[in-house]
């Protein structure tokens, strides 16, 4: 019988020099910690965009309101904004102003009276004149004024435009 010679152990791999080990160590301590401080931003910045608040400024949407030729010095106007709030415009010497119909003081619906030239309120005997600043009632003693309504022309086709806030659409799924 043949005689079977074990089989000689592999011997084990060269360990590398302690220079090369201890760069290597250094290299993934280095890039271990430059990650993590990575996500630690990430983590910090998306905590600070989940606190704040989405949008600042509300989304707005330019309303059709006719055509500048439609407007006549002195007149006003209504047209309805997109959640039913009316809005009256009017044509004078300088050009057109849009007035929200909605009084600063307590929310009551203004009208205007053209034969005094002037905004009223009937809630608490408001007045505004006809730039919407309070002459009378509680909205004067306040310094309360109406809001203004960002209104333009388009200079080529006269087309007037209001701009409004934007409704949410509800989505049904």
């Amino acid at each position: 019988m043949t005689q079977k010679t074990p089989l000689a152990s592999p011997s084990p791999p060269e360990k590398p020099s302690g220079d090369t080990q201890d760069r290597r160590d250094f290299l993934s301590k280095l890039l271990m910690g430059i990650g993590l401080l990575f996500s630690y931003g990430v983590m910090a910045v998306e905590g600070i965009l989940f606190i704040l608040p989405p949008h600042t400024k509300s989304p707005t949407r330019r309303l059709y309101a006719g055509h500048i030729d439609q407007y006549h010095i002195g007149a006003m106007q209504t047209f309805y904004d997109l959640q039913g709030t009316p809005i009256m415009v009017k044509r004078d010497s300088d050009g057109l102003r849009a007035f929200s119909s909605v009084c600063p003081h307590l929310g009551c619906k203004v009208h205007w009276q053209g034969d005094k030239k002037e905004f009223f309120c009937p809630c608490h005997g408001g007045v505004f004149n006809q730039d919407g600043i309070a002459t009378a009632g509680p909205p004067a003693d306040a310094g309360q004024k109406l809001f203004e309504v960002p209104i333009t022309v388009d200079k080529r086709s006269g087309i007037v435009y209001l701009e409004v806030k934007d409704v949410k659409r509800r989505t049904t799924a």
